[in-house]
């Protein structure tokens, strides 16, 4: 399995027109996040956001942390908010919705395996259906690093070369 540092290296071989990477997390936003909302955020992801407080490849995004007070709609405050409070069939607690599949489902960290231990299952949340404590999402990745290398790595360069033309 690749490291966070492995991947961010093949993150930044594709050209500034393809991928946008934003400046660090601050480390303070990171744990007022978990305090808030009662989770821990898998290693991974954290190593992530030390790298770059969220990013995008050809619009494929993983959301950054910017704090209650932000008013930026894709960032994780705010997709968490929206898909725990503002839904009619709200996510339990413990997922964090962190990347959109572009049509309103979310890839979440089911944190409650995220304490002590580098990552944590990914699961694919389809919005409109009303999950159960014994119909739970399908786990998609076993890891952050995981989900990054394939969705946002694999599946640009099937279709696109590191400069964005189409194969």
């Amino acid at each position: 399995m690749k490291t966070v540092e492995e991947l961010f290296s093949e993150l930044r071989k594709f050209s500034p027109d393809v991928a946008e990477f934003n400046p660090p997390a601050v480390p303070s936003l990171i744990q007022a996040f978990e305090e808030t909302h009662g989770v821990r955020l898998p290693a991974d992801y954290k190593a992530a956001l030390a790298q770059s407080n969220g990013f995008s490849i050809m619009g494929d995004e993983v959301y950054g942390i910017y704090g209650a007070q932000t008013d930026m709609p894709m960032s994780l405050e705010a997709v968490y908010r929206r898909e725990h409070e503002e839904v009619m069939v709200p996510q339990f607690p413990y997922l964090v919705p962190f990347s959109s599949d572009g049509g309103g489902n979310f890839y979440c960290f089911d944190t409650r395996f995220a304490e002590n231990n580098p990552s944590c299952p990914v699961v694919f949340w389809v919005s409109n259906y009303e999950y159960t404590d014994e119909d739970t999402p399908e786990v998609v990745y076993n890891s952050f690093v995981a989900f990054v290398d394939e969705v946002l790595i694999s599946w640009t360069l099937k279709a696109f070369d590191y400069e964005g033309n189409e194969r």
